[in-house]
This record gives C-alpha cells, structure tokens and sequence, in this order.
C-alpha cells in the first residue's frame, strides 16, 4: 500500500522587494526583474535569514497572471547558507491574487539540511504589507502511515 503523503510547515519566509526593474514587452509578455531584499525565515524546521541578494525575472502574461522565476539565498541561524530555486505562478483565485510555487533549496551535502537536497517543496505566495515585500509559506511533501 502506498504511505499517505501530507504537507508540513517548513518556515514561513517574510520578504522585502525592491523596486521593480521593466525590461519590456518581450514574446511571452512584460519582462520585469524583482530584487530581492533582506527578509526573516522563521521555523518550526528552518530558521534563518534572506540576505539581500538575488532577484525573481518576473512574466506578466496577457491574461493577467504572472510567472515567478526567484533566485535567492538563506543563511540559517547556525551559518549554512542554502540557495534557493523558487518557479510557479500567481493567478488571481477566489481568496485574492496568490502564488503556487515550487521551491528546490541546495545545501550542503552533509549536515542538518542534507535532507532539503531531496525534499518536494511547495510554497504559497503572497503580498505581505502592500508591494514593498512579500510572504512565502514553505512546506514539504512527506510520507505518512497509510
């Protein structure tokens, strides 16, 4: 039988954002590149920091819906820094505009985030205080009794 899958809170991550970069109309839609600013990552698995670094080459399409293409880095409260890969794309849905993303964090080989190398990880996006920063709800796909 195969184990139940559920998801579990990593961390919630607050972020800030800097002023939007407009590339242009580009085939696919408006380019725009997002800077990412210094943000928090608070647990109950991960706790940490966004350092100021990195940036999200952002898509509006036509209909309206964006695609979110983020490249940043956390460093955890003990110092190990994690990069971070985060794709989806925010549409607007009956609760109001939000973001489903899917998120691959590389860490270092050994040690206590080895397992996030391998882990399925899903985010929700969300506004966090008008447009100057932004919410991410990380979670993970695990194996429950079935």
């Amino acid at each position: 039988m195969n184990p139940v899958l559920e998801l579990r809170l990593i961390a919630r991550l607050r972020v800030g954002i800097g002023e939007f970069l407009e590339a242009g109309e580009v085939p696919d839609g408006r380019r725009r590149v997002i800077p990412i600013g210094a943000g928090t990552v608070d647990g109950p698995e991960l706790f940490g920091e966004v350092l100021p670094l990195g940036a999200d080459w952002n898509l509006v399409r036509a209909d309206g819906s964006e695609t979110v293409s983020a490249r940043y880095v956390i460093r955890t409260r003990d110092g190990v820094l994690l990069s971070v890969a985060n794709d989806g794309v925010i549409t607007d849905r009956p609760a109001g505009r939000l973001g489903i993303t899917s998120l691959k964090i590389e860490a270092p080989r050994d040690g206590d985030y080895a397992w996030l190398n391998d882990a399925v990880l899903v985010g929700s996006l969300g506004v966090d205080d008008g447009p100057s920063g932004v919410v991410i709800i990380l979670e993970y796909w695990c194996a429950v009794a079935g």
